[in-house]
């Protein structure tokens, strides 16, 4: 008998809460808050990554992709840190709530009941789109195993839950989390006043609002959320969740022109040895001249590690509000079924491995779609991903059989073969 044993460390960490792992590349994974963006990922967002959400011209639904990761955090007991340079950021009316914490504020119903009327609408649209899509793989996260309350289905295999904790929970936009809820949850947010505040008291600023905000970055890791210092004994893991909103528009002042450069490249350096994830919303339209992007928004591309851009079909100035507004009324009952715009993606997450992981995990893209045919719509109580595919031919209203009380004269007759006529005999026949 061998008296050599394994040496095994007393007591495992525990890992953060509402995290994943991804079996083929061992990367810590959080949520985004939708499912369907998850899948797109190749299961969430790494933990140490950076995910840059291109904003279109016209309408703002990269910040209804923003209010869910931030509802995402607060559900999940994460700290959130929102820097937002452009405006005031209201919370209570901006994050979107879930059941069982919410308080409706466009209808008068429940929690519980706002989500029974969402599964009673889905229902019915198999029945409205062509039976050769029914059979296609849908990631709307209505399923307890996209939610991580069960165990994952075959689907579902590209990661396993680390903890009780619901991996994503499902959100209604038609609810607001609760005030007293948000000042219970940790966030902490950074606006234009606190970043001229910290610039007055910092002297080698040099009017560099993006330093500022690094350097704030950088004592929230250091203060328990870096993976270099060991945790006090009986201590738990979290995560730290950042935000950026509009980063480079115009109301980020830098003391060079590649400022915006730097501060990327300084940022992914922060969040490579630590316990957080980053989503930044870009305004990529105001790098262009003559409707051709600038080669800074390549370099700024090639500094983070997911890159998608959200192109509405809007054809002028509008909301999400007033976008969910018109399908309430009922103004618009046929658009609402139809999509909002495309989906590109134009870098995956490609951390502690060579190849993305969308490829092999993500549900829209083995079940018939590809990275360039994703479209989006934003629906009354959810914004979801789905595969693009044209309308049927003719429209929902059109009708494809004869009715029973038709005369039957107007049918075409049993007898009738290809190159006969009616009461002759067919000459193909032998």
């Amino acid at each position: 008998m061998s008296s050599f044993k394994k040496r095994v460390p007393a007591s495992q960490p525990k890992p953060p809460p509402a995290t994943r792992v991804n079996p083929h590349s061992a990367q810590l994974l959080v949520s985004t808050g939708v499912p369907a963006l998850d899948d797109v990922l190749g299961g969430g967002l790494p933990v140490g990554g950076v995910l840059l959400i291109e904003q279109d011209r016209q309408t703002g639904y990269s910040n209804t992709l923003l209010s869910y990761f931030a509802s995402q955090a607060i559900a999940a007991g994460h700290k959130l840190c929102i820097v937002n340079a452009d405006r005031d950021v209201n919370l209570a009316s901006q994050l979107p709530g879930w059941a069982g914490v919410s308080r409706s504020t466009t209808e008068p119903g429940t929690g519980t009941g706002a989500v029974a009327e969402t599964e009673q609408c889905d229902t019915g649209d198999k029945m409205q789109i062509a039976w050769r899509y029914q059979n296609l793989p849908r990631v709307d996260g209505r399923d307890a195993d996209a939610q991580g309350r069960s165990e994952p289905s075959a689907g579902s295999s590209s990661a396993t839950t680390t903890t009780d904790t619901p991996y994503c929970e499902k959100f209604d936009l038609s609810m607001r989390i609760p005030q007293e809820v948000i000042d219970q949850a940790r966030v902490e947010i950074v606006d234009s006043d606190a970043i001229s505040r910290a610039m007055a008291s910092m002297e080698s600023s040099n009017g560099d609002m993006y330093k500022c905000v690094l350097d704030k970055i950088s004592a929230l890791i250091n203060d328990g959320f870096s993976s270099l210092k060991p945790l006090p004994p009986n201590a738990e893991r979290n995560i730290l969740r950042i935000e950026l909103r509009s980063l480079g528009s115009g109301f980020w002042r830098g003391s060079d022109p590649n400022a915006i450069l730097m501060f990327l490249h300084g940022l992914r350096g922060l969040l490579r040895y630590s316990y957080a994830a980053c989503v930044i919303s870009f305004p990529a339209y105001l790098y262009e001249e003559a409707g051709v992007r600038l080669p800074i928004v390549r370099r700024i591309e090639h500094l983070c590690d997911a890159v998608i851009e959200l192109e509405s079909f809007e054809g002028s100035n509008a909301t999400p509000s007033s976008i969910v507004a018109r399908q309430i009324k009922g103004e618009a009952a046929v658009a609402s079924q139809e999509y909002h715009g495309f989906l590109h993606i134009h870098k995956l997450p490609r951390l502690n491995s060579l190849t993305a992981s969308m490829g092999r995990l993500s549900l829209l893209h083995t079940g018939g779609g590809s990275a360039n045919n994703l479209a989006f719509r934003l629906r009354r109580k959810k914004f979801s991903i789905e595969t693009y595919h044209l309308p049927i031919e003719g429209g929902v209203t059109e009708r494809r059989v004869p009715a029973k009380d038709e005369p039957k004269t107007s049918r075409l007759p049993s007898g009738a073969g290809c190159g006969s006529t009616p009461g002759r005999k067919d000459p193909l026949e032998f």
